[in-house]
């Protein structure tokens, strides 16, 4: 009677191949991206504007950006700061959007990419 010999390293070769495939993140579904949008910041980082208004998720600061007067505005965006992109980046991680916020400089151009972003994720 002859044992069937069987390579322990082709076995561990195997094995590792197979480990070795590259794990990707799973994409958000519709309905986590819908969820994400209409999260309310935590209490105490809901973004108070230099007016005193409180703003709690990306959709109220879309729709702010309707009535902000000039001056909220510019304390908020200078040449050296956006503290709207800021907010939207360390309080809901929403880095890409940050990003395009950091590069509008008026307050038309960041309701526009705030509406795009949360339409975008709603449907």
């Amino acid at each position: 009677m002859t044992k069937k010999k069987t390579s322990r390293s082709s076995a561990k070769a195997k094995k590792t191949r197979s480990s070795a495939k590259k794990k990707t993140a799973k994409k958000p579904t519709k309905h986590q991206q819908r969820k994400k949008i209409k999260k309310n910041a935590p209490k105490d980082q809901v973004f108070v504007m230099v007016n005193g208004h409180r703003l709690k998720n990306v959709k109220e600061l879309a729709d702010a950006m309707e009535k902000i007067e000039d001056y909220v505005f510019n304390h908020h965006v200078t040449q050296d700061k956006n503290d709207f992109a800021n907010w939207l980046h360390h309080v809901f991680a929403e880095i890409d959007l940050a990003k395009h916020v950091a590069g509008a400089k008026d307050k038309k151009h960041v309701q526009l990419v705030l509406y795009r972003h949360i339409s975008h994720k709603l449907w």
